[in-house]
């Protein structure tokens, strides 16, 4: 007897049923950097979860001295409610992560490991997925950053997650830093700002990380993606 792909991947990530009675918690992935340390604040202070769960990087057992804070590896994931994937752009770039060391246990989330997290995440039972996948000024230019891009996220909008919402803010431009190339890459994403469009808003790492977790908190179940217009004007939406 054959078996469709599309029905092997959702059970394979098929929730675990939920306990009476059980905490509350969200996983937060690539929880490095200023967006990763706004993604953690503001879960911490408005999301309403009993526990958030950074994504650990190597030992887990370490503790945080944070109260509501815990440290997880990804095949040892407790019940989760949520979860939010905030992707790092380039590991090796300086800034990459925060630079008094405080997000040294926490994991970066390179894209192919998205999927991996995602389908653990749901098989630990969380219902709605927050995929944070900035995409650089120029391709936010189109409606096309509008819609799944690539097997990654169109493999994570089939798993058995009640809501999945993809937020695009402008990815940060480069250092100054490091080799020619890179100064002269640098140098014209520089450039592409200061020719960015109002239409195409750039957000702070709060923003953005206040945004993400306002998704998580309203429930709306089914597919969005949102780019940075979108994100800037739930901002100003009334609350």
């Amino acid at each position: 007897m054959s078996i469709d792909p599309a029905t092997a991947l959702r059970a394979a990530g098929a929730p675990a049923p939920r306990r009476t009675g059980e905490a509350r918690r969200l996983l937060v992935a690539g929880a490095v950097g200023r967006l990763g340390e706004a993604l953690l604040n503001e879960a911490l202070a408005r999301g309403g979860y009993d526990e958030v769960v950074a994504l650990a990087d190597g030992d887990a057992t370490m503790s945080l001295g944070v109260r509501g804070l815990a440290l997880a590896l990804l095949d040892r994931l407790p019940p989760l409610e949520d979860v939010c994937i905030a992707q790092t752009l380039d590991p090796d770039a300086p800034g990459a992560r925060s630079f008094h060391g405080r997000d040294a246990p926490f994991a970066l989330v390179d894209p192919a490991a998205m999927p991996r997290i995602a389908q653990a995440a749901a098989g630990a039972g969380a219902h709605r997925l927050v995929l944070v996948h900035p995409l650089p000024a120029w391709q936010q230019m189109s409606a096309l950053h509008l819609g799944l891009a690539g097997e990654a996220e169109l493999g994570m909008a089939n798993l058995p997650f009640d809501g999945v919402t993809v937020m695009r803010p402008v990815a940060p431009s480069a250092s100054a830093g490091g080799g020619l190339v890179q100064r002269i890459v640098g140098v014209y994403l520089s450039l592409q700002m200061l020719m960015l469009p109002k239409s195409v808003p750039t957000l702070t790492s709060a923003q953005v990380a206040r945004v993400a977790v306002d998704l998580l908190r309203d429930g709306e179940p089914g597919l969005r993606v949102l780019g940075a217009a979108q994100i800037e004007a739930r901002l100003a939406a009334p609350r």
